[in-house]
C-alpha cells in the first residue's frame, strides 16, 4: 500500500472518512459546477484562461499578470465545501474563499494595506506543490499573509500528492476556519476579518515567464449553513519499553559494499546508498525484495524524500546536493560554496519550510579538498546556500527534533552528538553536548527519542540525552530509519548488508504506518 494512501488512513491524524463527514451536516450538498460550462463562474481579475475540460474547470496561466481569480457570481458565509484539484508541479494556486475584488475608489479594507485596486483580496486556501507544501494552509491575500501554515502538521504535508488528483474539504462556519486534504486535518483556526464573500479559484503568475502551466478543479459543491465537523482526536504516542525482549535483527539483503541513507518513499518502499558501487537501491517491504532504483549515482550517501515526492541525495563522488522530481528529472542544487567545490556532502534532513541543511566533511583521500571548513550548511528556497557550523572536526549525521527547534550534528571525530537551537529559517543559536558518541546516521520515534549508529550498535538516546537501550547489530551499522508498513520497523544500513528490527515504538508522521 502507498506510503499516502497510509496516511490518509490514519485515525491517529483524527481524521474522518467523507462519508463520516456527510453525515454530520444537516445542510445538503449543491454542486457548483456542472462540468461542462462556466455558468455560475465568472473572471474577477488577472489575464490568466478559465475552460473547461474533461469535466475539470482549467486555469491557465498568463504572462505579465499578478493576480487571477475566477470567482462564483454568489456570495457565500457559513459553509463547508469539497473539491477536487490537480496542479502543475512548479504552479502555486489557491482556493479563494469569503473573498471581494478592491475596486478603484473603495476604501481600503481593514488591516488591508497591501490591497491594490482591480485586485481581490480575503481568505485563500493554499495550492502549494513545493517542497514547502502548505497545501491546506491559510492565507489572506491583501491584507496580513499567511494566517496559518502547516510548519507544525507534518501529516498534511506528506498528505499531498504530487501530478496528481488531491481533494480539499475547506469548512468555514462563523469564526472557525478548518481544512482537509485528502482526509487529513490541515489547518483548525479562528479569525473574525470576513463574514462573506465569494469563492474564486486562484492562478498565480509567473511574471514575465511564456510558460503555461495550469491548475484543474472538478467536483466542486457546496453546504450552506451545515453543522461543524466534531474535533480532530488527539494522538497519544506510545509507552512501555522500545525494544522487545527477545527479538532479533533480521538480514533482508546482502552483497552490497557499503550500504548508507535509508529513507521512505511514498511508495511505500525504503530506498538506501551502496555508496562504492554507485547505486541507490529500493526494498520494498511487501514482496521482501531489493532491487536497484538508480546507477550512476554519484556515490549518494544521505537520501530524504520531500513531500512534494521528489528525493533529495548527497552524492559524496559528485561533491553536490542534489534534487530528483517526480518526474524523473534531476538538479544540481548546489556543488560549492564562495567558489570552492563541497568537500564530500554526506548526510541531510530537511525543514518544515523547505530549506535543507546537510554536512559535508571528508573521509579518505583530501589531496582534492579545496576547503579547510569541514562544516554544515543551508539551502533555502530561494536556492541560497549558507554555512551554518564551521567549528566542528567531521561533521556527519543531521537530523531535526520532532518540533523542529533542535538540530541534531554527530561528530564522528570529536566523538560527540551536538544540538543546536533553531532560531530561525536556516539560523542557529546556542549549542550543548547532547551525547558523547558519534554518530554515522540519525533518525527519530514518536517520543522525539534520537538513534545513533556507533561502534557496532544503534543507540537510542532519549531527548534529554539519557541512554535508553542499544541495539547489537552483526555488522556495523552506518544508518537507520524508523518507518515501514506498520511504522515500527528499524531499518538498518550496516557495512555490506541491509537489516531490520521490530520495535515497540513508532515512527513519527509521516511514517508511522496504519
Amino acid at each position: 500500500m502507498k506510503l499516502k494512501l497510509l496516511i490518509t488512513t490514519l485515525v491517529l491524524s483524527g481524521l474522518l472518512s467523507a462519508q463520516a463527514q456527510e453525515k454530520i451536516s444537516d445542510g445538503k450538498w449543491v454542486d457548483l459546477f456542472d462540468g461542462k460550462t462556466l455558468k455560475g463562474w465568472k473572471p474577477v481579475s488577472g489575464k490568466a484562461v478559465y475552460t473547461v475540460e474533461d469535466g475539470a474547470i482549467v486555469g491557465t496561466t498568463a504572462a505579465n499578470t499578478y493576480d487571477n481569480v475566477l470567482a462564483t457570481e454568489k456570495e457565500y458565509g457559513d459553509f463547508i465545501l469539497e473539491l477536487d484539484f490537480k496542479v502543475h508541479s512548479l504552479l502555486n494556486s489557491g482556493i479563494q474563499i469569503r473573498c471581494h475584488k478592491f475596486n478603484e475608489g473603495d476604501e481600503k479594507p481593514k488591516k488591508g494595506k497591501t490591497a491594490r485596486p482591480g485586485h481581490v483580496y480575503g481568505y485563500s486556501i493554499e495550492i502549494d506543490p513545493s517542497d514547502r507544501a502548505w497545501s491546506g494552509g491559510f492565507y489572506e491575500g491583501g491584507h496580513r499573509g499567511w494566517l496559518k501554515d502547516l510548519t507544525d502538521n507534518p501529516a498534511a504535508r506528506f498528505a499531498f500528492k504530487q501530478n496528481q488528483w488531491n481533494h480539499f474539504r475547506i469548512e468555514a462556519i462563523g469564526d472557525h476556519f478548518r481544512t482537509w486534504i485528502n482526509g487529513v486535518p490541515a489547518i483548525d483556526v479562528h479569525d473574525s476579518e470576513t463574514a462573506t464573500g465569494f469563492i474564486g479559484i486562484q492562478v498565480h503568475g509567473l511574471g514575465s515567464k511564456p510558460e503555461k502551466r495550469q491548475v484543474r478543479v472538478r467536483n466542486i459543491r457546496i453546504q450552506e449553513n451545515p453543522s461543524p465537523s466534531p474535533a480532530a482526536k488527539t494522538y497519544v504516542p506510545s509507552t512501555g519499553p522500545i525494544v522487545p525482549e527477545g527479538t532479533q535483527v533480521t538480514k533482508l539483503a546482502d552483497g552490497f559494499k557499503f550500504t548508507e541513507g535509508p529513507a521512505q518513499g511514498p511508495d511505500g518502499r525504503i530506498y538506501f546508498s551502496d555508496i562504492p558501487n554507485e547505486r541507490i537501491m529500493v526494498f520494498d517491504p511487501v514482496s521482501k525484495k531489493t532491487t536497484v532504483h538508480r546507477e550512476n549515482s554519484g556515490k549518494a550517501n544521505g537520501l530524504w524524500w520531500t513531500p512534494s515526492d521528489a528525493l533529495l541525495a548527497c552524492e559524496g563522488g559528485n561533491r553536490q546536493l542534489t534534487r530528483t522530481d517526480a518526474e524523473g528529472n534531476l538538479d544540481v542544487l548546489a556543488d560549492s560554496f564562495e567558489g570552492k567545490k563541497f568537500n564530500s556532502p554526506n548526510d541531510l534532513v530537511q525543514d518544515q519550510v523547505g530549506g535543507i541543511f546537510f554536512s559535508d566533511p571528508r573521509y579518505g583521500n583530501r589531496d582534492d579538498m579545496e576547503m579547510e571548513v569541514e562544516g554544515v550548511y543551508y539551502y533555502n528556497r530561494r536556492k541560497k546556500v549558507t554555512r551554518v557550523i564551521d567549528d566542528l572536526k567531521r561533521p556527519n549525521g543531521v537530523l531535526l527534533s520532532l518540533d523542529h527547534k533542535t538540530l541534531y550534528v554527530a561528530d564522528t571525530e570529536l566523538k560527540k552528538i551536538f544540538a543546536y537551537q533553531v532560531t530561525g529559517e536556516g539560523t542557529l543559536g546556542k549549542s550543548r553536548e547532547f551525547a558523547n558518541i558519534g554518530s554515522d546516521g540519525l533518525t527519530l520515534d514518536e517520543r522525539g527519542n534520537l538513534y545513533a549508529t556507533w561502534k557496532g550498535k544503534v543507540w537510542i538516546i532519549s531527548p534529554e540525552g539519557k541512554d535508553l537501550a542499544q541495539i547489537d547489530c552483526p555488522e556495523g551499522p552506518a544508518n537507520c530509519f524508523l518507518g515501514g508498513p506498520k511504522g515500527n520497523t528499524l531499518y538498518i544500513t550496516a557495512r555490506t548488508g541491509f537489516y531490520s528490527i521490530e520495535l515497540n515504538v513508532k515512527a513519527p508522521v509521516p511514517y508511522r504506518g496504519e
